[in-house]
């Protein structure tokens, strides 16, 4: 039970965390969130299986960087919300100061 609770509350802060830092990115450039968002669904007609650091790159330039990389997790979650992706698994990040740790892979539904 405890174990659950646990779980659960690791749930809700992971996803508090990345409502505010989504909120901050609308509030430092205007309607970010729909930039972004957008510019996935563009990656995705030429890129069927990726990472969230492969769209962040890919944005450089288009869409503004964000004070925390933690507003495209909110992209993320709608466009799987939105049955556009799913997760397929983990695969070892390719930012060096990252360390290769294990994030989501993501695929095109």
């Amino acid at each position: 039970m405890k174990n659950q609770l646990n779980l659960l509350e690791g749930r809700n802060l992971r996803d508090q965390g990345i409502k505010m830092s989504l909120e901050t990115a609308d509030a430092k450039s205007e309607k970010w969130s729909s930039r972004a968002y957008l510019f996935l669904l563009e990656y995705i007609k030429s890129n069927k299986e990726f990472m969230a650091e492969d769209v962040r790159v890919a944005s450089n330039g288009v869409v503004p960087i964000p004070a925390n990389n933690r507003a495209w997790g909110a992209i993320f979650v709608m466009a799987k919300k939105n049955n556009i992706i799913n997760s397929n698994g983990y695969s070892c990040v390719k930012n060096p100061k990252a360390h290769r740790t294990p994030a989501t892979l993501w695929v095109v539904k």
